[in-house]
């Protein structure tokens, strides 16, 4: 039986804290609960991808897993986790980097395939779920660009601990210093189809100006 799992990253919707960047243009109040949206999209896509893949193929385990940091125990966190049946875990690591390669050992202790996707990766669908797991069928690692020179997933069928350190993230620079970083450990990389997230007023203008309704 092939054991994947889903991490999804987000932080606890906390003011102050989550979507800054938005708060010159709509407050801090407004700019938590954008942050509650896309994090609700997020997870009502992977969890409706993965009630599907177990569904449609019993030779399949496919678990989903909360990363979060600031408050594990946040009323919003906890109640999604209820709401789905999902464990929650505290994201360990200086930065992203190290987070991130931190869960996906996690998960590989128990499963072949892993990706971490963004809480705030609105263009996610479960198509594109789907061609990641593909992609990792035939490749070590895998990375879904995103427009602004990041990436809003990224997944793995091994993991090497420093893998993605000395990344300046929040740069334009991220997608190609990750895959140079994963080339040097002598992994194969899939790339996948380029995608959108939303961390700017003008990402939001672009892309999903209905994440301001009755706001």
């Amino acid at each position: 039986m092939l054991v994947q799992v889903i991490q999804i990253f987000f932080k606890a919707p906390i003011a102050g804290k989550v979507k800054t960047r938005l708060i010159p243009n709509i407050g801090v109040e407004a700019s938590v609960e954008v942050h509650k949206r896309l994090c609700d999209g997020v997870i009502d896509t992977v969890m409706t991808f993965a009630e599907t893949a177990r569904q449609k193929n019993s030779d399949i385990a496919l678990q989903v897993e909360f990363w979060t940091d600031l408050d594990i125990n946040h009323p919003y966190i906890q109640g999604k986790a209820a709401q789905y049946g999902v464990s929650v875990y505290q994201q360990h690591g200086k930065d992203l980097g190290q987070k991130m390669c931190f869960s996906m050992a996690q998960g590989l202790c128990s499963a072949d395939q892993v990706l971490v996707v963004g809480g705030d990766c609105f263009s996610l669908t479960e198509d594109y779920l789907q061609s990641a797991f593909d992609t990792l069928s035939s490749k070590d690692t895998v990375f879904g660009p995103a427009d602004d020179g990041g990436y809003i997933l990224i997944g793995a069928t091994s993991m090497s601990m420093g893998l993605l350190d000395n990344i300046r993230w929040g740069e334009s620079t991220v997608l190609a210093a990750s895959m140079d970083r994963v080339k040097s450990f002598d992994k194969s990389v899939g790339l996948l189809d380029m995608r959108w997230d939303i961390d700017t007023w003008g990402d939001i203008q672009r892309h999903a100006p209905e994440l301001l309704e009755g706001l």
